[in-house]
């Protein structure tokens, strides 16, 4: 049996997983209680931290939910937890990433207090794309992927896929219990990504932004700041993600390429809403 925690029974998605056979319950990361009770009986977990940009002390924020809820596994016995984590920025490279940090501080927590767990590290998400945020039509009609990775490969993976390595994860605990796993689908440059983008949605041209990080930091929107440090970490700090290793725990892990293939009709509609 699978079970669902969700601040929200009632919601539209939660009653489809209802539907489908989870187990859904009310739980929120900033009510202790309510977590320890959705754990009460549950093997394993497979826990994931995230708060806005907009929210102040954000990260402080998610330090304190994924304490909370490392404690009610901790208190609940669960014999398994897998944990969304990421790279300790400020401690390797001497200058902060706040939403990598918090998760790095989170995970340290878990260990130090003798959780069994599995640490998997997502990249960036082929998903992303579908709603084309990062993604600009210029006045030629041509479209511009403003990701700000001045030349450098980037690791990339479908979140889709992950879910049968997590799964896979749970189902060998032996194997996979105190080791890390940096998830990966492919790893290329945005200029790769764009001639993708141009084969499989011809006639039209996709290429690279020559932006550079600290400019991508000066963009006038909440979080700027921090996802311009983490652009300048992925580029600069070599991050240890593993596409042998995922296709191990998962050999269906699609490239890029497979993946636009996989959804062209949900990428020309998403395109649809990019204006110059």
């Amino acid at each position: 049996m699978v079970r669902i925690v969700t601040r929200s029974a009632s919601s539209d998605k939660a009653k489809a997983l209802q539907e489908r056979g989870a187990e859904v319950v009310e739980a929120s990361f900033d009510d202790p209680g309510s977590l320890e009770r959705a754990l009460q009986g549950a093997h394993g977990t497979f826990v994931m931290t995230q708060n806005s940009f907009e929210l102040p002390d954000f990260d402080q924020l998610e330090i304190k939910q994924g304490k909370a809820v490392a404690d009610a596994a901790k208190a609940a016995g669960v014999q398994h937890v897998v944990f969304s984590s990421l790279d300790a920025v400020q401690k390797t490279m001497g200058f902060p990433c706040l939403h990598f940090d918090s998760k790095a501080h989170i995970e340290e927590y878990m260990k130090s207090i003798g959780l069994p767990i599995t640490v998997v590290k997502y990249p960036a998400y082929y998903e992303s794309y579908l709603s084309f945020r990062s993604v600009k039509k210029l006045e030629d009609g041509t479209y511009e992927i403003g990701v700000p990775m001045e030349g450098a490969a980037l690791d990339y993976v479908s979140t889709v896929d992950m879910g049968f390595a997590v799964r896979a994860i749970f189902n060998n605990r032996a194997e996979w219990l105190g080791r890390t796993v940096g998830f990966s689908g492919d790893k290329l440059t945005i200029q790769q990504h764009a001639e993708i983008f141009s084969k499989h949605l011809a006639p039209k041209v996709f290429k690279a932004s020559d932006m550079t990080a600290e400019a991508f930091s000066q963009l006038p929107f909440p979080g700027a700041e921090h996802l311009g440090n983490m652009f300048k970490y992925l580029r600069l700090g070599n991050p240890e993600y593993n596409e042998e290793l995922t296709r191990q725990l998962y050999p269906g892990t699609r490239s890029l390429d497979q993946w636009v293939q996989d959804n062209k009709g949900a990428l020309l509609s998403a395109l649809s809403n990019c204006t110059v």
